[in-house]
């Protein structure tokens, strides 16, 4: 009986629990562009997955010259991790404006509030430098990294597409060569500080970026989403054309061997592409992948109820404060959402305050306004709830209109 209690008790634990952590908003991070103040983490919130609306103004969440070794990052990945309480973010270490062969490196972020972050910054070349071919003379780049829970090894992964110089292949046009990307994994540490040694997960025969990895529950297999990446060719493996489309591959184990579907899964004629991602929607069986048609200005959202077939939704414009290049989403409580809001209103306010003309203060109110931006700059900073935010806008809104009357 006691036993049986004692299951009872942990089963009503475990549901409320998991009633505690209901979620009803769609948290996309994301970068917005190719110059340094683009190549920043940006937020935007949705409550149906495919319309956000831009936090903080579109303003950075992290600043990129604080975390990384280029001063800018690229493709954020972020994660729930498996206690439900705590978040991991990968990134590209890069800066576009420094060419796109000069990222020899991934950043891993752990953080319990989605605004503080922990961060470690991983240069392969001097991470790794007994491995032939990853020195920074042949490393071309590593690219856009991923994490999932492997449950079989009770360690989080983290996949990214690495590309070398001694890789390169012709393409159709004999003057240019293309740079033969390959997909691969590493674990990381109890701390999210390291990662292991590079092992290769995934290999195209031609140049594949931008992997995302998906547990189909149904079929108990991984589907493993990419870009077949560059100029056009035919791949040797499918006798296939490549055309920078979104496609899919699946594996009974995370770490493969994966078997490709040679075929485009983004809506017909919508090249190119990249930086795909797939979430569930909230409340349903249903997914969405999502992509960055980035020669068209916009995003493009599909809809699969098996993550084999999509459907087109719509696209989504990227203009004013939501300018979204390659990013990812995940889903957040009502009680993340409020936190996070109240913080971006809270900058948005100071924004709003700096906005405001000097010759409309006194000098007395300058003093003021600068001791309410110490204040904002030091609640930002620090682990806060949402009524700790709340306040401080509060003070500043206040402040504002006695200036503006």
């Amino acid at each position: 009986m006691r036993n049986k209690i004692l299951t009872l008790c942990i089963g009503l634990a475990t549901a409320l629990g998991m009633q505690a952590q209901e979620y009803t908003t769609y948290l996309f991070a994301y970068f917005s562009g190719n110059w340094p103040d683009g190549e920043q983490v940006r937020y935007a919130l949705s409550d149906d997955g495919y319309n956000y609306r831009a936090l903080n103004y579109g303003r950075p969440v992290v600043a990129s010259d604080t975390i990384a070794l280029k001063k800018s990052v690229r493709d954020p990945h972020i994660l729930r991790a498996e206690d439900g309480k705590t978040f991991y973010m990968v990134l590209t270490d890069m800066r576009s404006d420094m060419g796109w062969q000069s990222n020899d490196g991934l950043i891993l972020m752990k953080s319990t509030d989605l605004l503080h972050w922990q961060h470690t910054a991983i240069h392969f070349p001097t991470r790794f430098p007994d491995l032939e071919g990853f020195d920074e003379k042949n490393l071309h780049a590593v690219w856009a990294p991923q994490t999932i829970w492997d449950p079989e090894e009770g360690k989080y992964m983290i996949y990214y597409s690495i590309g070398r110089h001694d890789w390169e292949y012709p393409t159709d046009d004999p003057r240019f060569n293309q740079p033969y990307f390959r997909i691969y994994y590493s674990y990381a540490n109890e701390d999210f500080t390291d990662i292991t040694e590079p092992q290769l997960l995934f290999d195209f025969g031609t140049a594949a970026i931008d992997g995302d990895i998906v547990y189909d529950t149904k079929n108990k297999e991984y589907v493993l989403f990419f870009k077949d990446e560059g100029r056009s060719v035919m791949n040797p493996k499918g006798n296939f054309r490549t055309r920078q489309g979104v496609m899919r591959a699946t594996s009974k184990t995370i770490t493969g061997p994966y078997n490709v579907e040679y075929r485009h899964l983004q809506k017909p004629g919508q090249y190119p592409t990249e930086g795909s991602s797939v979430f569930p929607l909230i409340g349903s069986n249903e997914y969405v992948l999502m992509y960055d048609c980035y020669a068209n200005g916009h995003y493009q959202f599909c809809k699969s109820s098996d993550l084999k077939h999509f459907t087109y939704i719509q696209d989504t414009p990227t203009r004013g404060t939501f300018t979204p290049r390659h990013g990812s989403v995940i889903h957040i409580t009502d009680a993340e959402r409020q936190c996070l809001e109240a913080w971006s209103s809270l900058g948005e306010s100071v924004q709003d305050m700096q906005a405001i003309a000097v010759p409309c203060y006194t000098l007395d109110e300058l003093t003021q306004r600068k001791k309410l931006e110490a204040y904002a700059t030091k609640v930002m900073a620090t682990k806060n709830t949402d009524k700790a935010f709340k306040k401080a806008e509060r003070k500043i809104r206040k402040f504002i209109l006695k200036i503006k009357d």
